[in-house]
């Protein structure tokens, strides 16, 4: 990879994760709630719920961007193949076993800046009000792994610019309360490496 191209990968997975870091400082600034459908003052007629929504996509497709080219970053540098992939699952699988685990370690120390722990939010669109809703997945995501993967599979960090085609239909739109454990691996990772 040519040295310009590497600054701007680095540059990338920052930007796009203090992007997402500024769009949350926005919900909370506006006090802005999934679960009200009142409008917001100064918004012009928006609704809390409405908002906040919009808002957790923006957010959210940037924190996957920023993930992405991290996982990316770490492949090149460790002169791995880079698999032509969205997914974080496949691109964490490309990784030997020794930099999965220091990659875990990581998470773990990461999740230690939210003792509470975070809520995963989501909200099923039903064709029709008579129509059953699909269960809650069953994901372990206490490790990175399933982590990766229910932002995979449920999530879809990668897709989250196309969620407005997911209303109406039977698939769920998920958001994470918090993205703070992973704004700060990504502040983990990032900091042992050189621009």
């Amino acid at each position: 990879m040519e040295f310009t191209a590497y600054r701007l990968l680095y540059d990338n997975i920052h930007d796009f994760k203090t992007t997402a870091m500024y769009v949350e400082a926005e919900i909370r600034r506006h006090g802005i709630r999934s679960d009200g459908n009142d409008n917001v003052s100064g918004m012009n007629g928006r609704t809390h719920h409405d908002m906040w929504v919009s808002m957790k996509t923006v957010s959210h497709f940037n924190l996957g961007i920023a993930l992405e080219l991290m996982l990316k970053l770490l492949l090149f540098l460790n002169k791995i193949r880079i698999p032509r992939s969205h997914f974080l699952t496949e691109l964490y699988d490309a990784m030997p076993e020794k930099y999965q685990k220091q990659l875990e370690a990581t998470y773990q120390k990461s999740r230690s800046c939210l003792p509470d722990g975070y809520k995963l939010i989501a909200f099923i669109n039903t064709a029709s009000p008579n129509s059953a809703p699909p269960g809650p997945p069953n994901r372990d995501i206490s490790n990175l792994r399933g982590l990766f993967e229910y932002f995979d599979e449920d999530v879809v960090l990668w897709k989250k610019r196309y969620s407005w085609e997911l209303v109406g239909g039977q698939r769920g739109r998920h958001y994470l309360s918090d993205i703070s454990v992973l704004v700060e691996l990504i502040n983990r990772v990032m900091r042992d490496i050189e621009r």
